[in-house]
């Protein structure tokens, strides 16, 4: 919704079509009247999917198709036992056929670019990070942030702001890494957040101390870049958008996927100037993003 407000305030016409969550792919087809009918009625210069299975739902169509991977479609799903599902195994060959309809493709980072097996499908993909609205995503008053909050302003929080109930966040990994850290850090205490408003997730970023990315697959992810704008230290794994790393190493640490090594990593990143800055890296800012998502609509629509 960020990305179509940008759009919308560069002077594009954006309509949205909900699919509906959790329809899969049985309801995906069972759209493609109803999308078909959205086309006759708008007219529009260019179909933008957002993950890759949702291309069953578009019909067939002389209008061009972009597509954007987000993370699963593209790596599956795993089980608690690490392997891919199959359903999420479909996803991917569905994601595949998506791709191979589109005149072009959006990744939300290079390495999930690189899950598409074909060099034709990798050379017409374009990784546009996810990106952040810096005037809602900003540094914070970090004691105010706790007062809002109820939190206690002497503790130490790794914050945890991913789906707990998805087995490939590995929330497993991240207790393990601050029950290590607290050898060290006494006050340490791992901060799960899930389903807060985007509009308050600024004020909780503010009120952590670092947070901690466990995954073991993930397609950005968005809220490292969240985290940056607000200016706050980030410690990973290797996963997603591994080059932010190394495009603001002073405050993003990567760490090998063990309790001991996340714990030094994070000990390390506590030791950083409490100062809050955004260091959000250039180019990853909506409106670029917007620009250069406008940028691949007008590749994909010409002839």
């Amino acid at each position: 919704m960020r990305l179509i407000s940008a759009l919308r305030a560069l002077g594009h016409r954006v309509e949205l079509f909900e699919l509906g969550a959790g329809s899969g792919a049985v309801g995906y087809v069972r759209a493609r009247g109803r999308v078909a009918e959205a086309i006759r009625i708008l007219l529009p210069d260019v179909l933008h999917v957002h993950y890759g299975p949702c291309g069953l739902a578009v019909p067939r169509t002389d209008v061009p198709i972009v597509t954007t991977f987000v993370g699963d479609d593209l790596n599956g799903t795993p089980d608690r036992s690490g392997r891919t599902t199959w359903k999420s195994r479909v996803g991917i060959l569905l994601s595949h056929y998506a791709a191979r309809r589109s005149r072009r493709c959006i990744a939300v980072s290079a390495s999930l670019r690189s899950r598409l097996r074909s060099a034709v499908l990798r050379k017409k993909t374009v990784v546009i990070r996810d990106a952040v609205d810096p005037e809602l995503f900003q540094p914070l008053p970090r004691a105010a942030a706790r007062e809002r909050l109820s939190l206690p302003p002497d503790a130490v929080l790794v914050m945890f702001p991913h789906d707990t109930t998805q087995p490939t966040k590995r929330l497993w990994l991240a207790e393990a890494a601050v029950a290590e850290l607290r050898r060290h850090v006494p006050a340490a205490q791992l901060w799960v957040v899930n389903g807060k408003p985007p509009d308050e997730m600024p004020w909780h970023y503010a009120a952590a101390d670092a947070m901690i990315v466990t995954s073991l697959r993930e397609g950005g992810p968005s809220s490292v870049k969240e985290a940056l704008a607000c200016g706050i230290p980030v410690v990973s794994v290797a996963v997603g958008d591994t080059d932010l790393s190394r495009e603001v190493p002073e405050r993003i640490r990567v760490a090998a996927a063990n309790a001991g090594a996340l714990a030094a990593a994070l000990h390390d990143a506590l030791k950083m100037p409490r100062e809050r800055r955004s260091l959000l890296p250039p180019g990853l800012e909506l409106r670029e993003a917007a620009r250069a998502v406008v940028a691949v609509y007008r590749q994909a629509m010409a002839p």
